[in-house]
């Protein structure tokens, strides 16, 4: 007797939290709304509801256009948060699974952002920068009539000034140190490969003041003229200026 009532005891207490728990109500009936509340947050700039919203959405309609897009503004409001490093994977995701998506050309430019953004500072791990040309060159394979061309010539200019500070600062450290075999190594790389950035000026302007520690006083004059005709960034014409006058002087 004691353990029927005590069975019945039990199934009361279930019963009575089963009914205590308000039902869940799912107010949207298709996956058209459920995207188009989604796509509000986002455009509300919401970003952290919206990616709750969106992951939703993939998961209870795979298969579906609505779910191929929700994967890509997912990926797009980590990126619009500069959240990159989980930007990162939700592209690279969409960009495998969705290959004929219209959103599939954004997808390509705002992945290769994200990565430079995520590339740490110059100096470290330059792979990711490697990472980015890779897709920039993939964009432009399948998307030869880019949007994104004008776009794209401006990160190469930062890829580039990142590569040439790099290098740059490599060779300043050996010429600090009196190494000037191997600075002279970096600071040519700096000056043939990336001409049009700022580093590819101070490289020249050292590799003028290896000339003179080498006796190399034309060479030196020469490099010097040089940097002074240019148009350049200003304090490094000012300095070149100066070591011209004092090797003017010596002769």
């Amino acid at each position: 007797m004691r353990a029927k009532h005590s069975l019945f005891y039990c199934l009361c207490i279930l019963l009575f939290f089963s009914c205590s728990k308000k039902p869940t109500i799912n107010l949207v009936t298709s996956p058209q709304e459920a995207f188009s509340q989604a796509l509000d947050l986002y455009n509300a700039k919401k970003y952290n509801k919206a990616i709750e919203e969106f992951q939703n959405i993939i998961f209870n309609y795979p298969g579906t256009t609505y779910g191929a897009d929700a994967q890509f503004y997912l990926a797009d409001a980590y990126f619009q948060k500069k959240d990159y490093q989980s930007a990162i994977p939700e592209f690279e995701f969409f960009i495998n699974s969705f290959v004929g998506n219209q959103f599939l050309e954004d997808a390509y430019y705002k992945l290769s952002i994200s990565y430079f953004y995520l590339a740490p500072q110059v100096g470290k791990d330059q792979i990711i920068l490697e990472k980015t040309i890779e897709i920039l060159d993939n964009l432009q394979e399948k998307f030869p009539e880019t949007k994104y061309s004008n776009d794209i010539i401006e990160l190469r200019k930062k890829i580039a000034e990142r590569w040439a500070e790099k290098n740059y600062v490599i060779g300043q450290l050996y010429f600090k140190g009196g190494e000037y075999s191997s600075a002279r190594i970096y600071f040519y790389n700096v000056i043939t490969d990336y001409p049009e950035t700022i580093w590819a000026n101070w490289s020249r302007y050292l590799m003028g003041q290896i000339y003179e520690k080498s006796d190399s006083l034309s060479q030196a004059i020469n490099m010097y003229q040089s940097l002074i005709s240019d148009s350049i960034e200003s304090d490094v014409k000012k300095l070149a200026q100066k070591r011209l006058e004092v090797l003017e002087n010596k002769k």
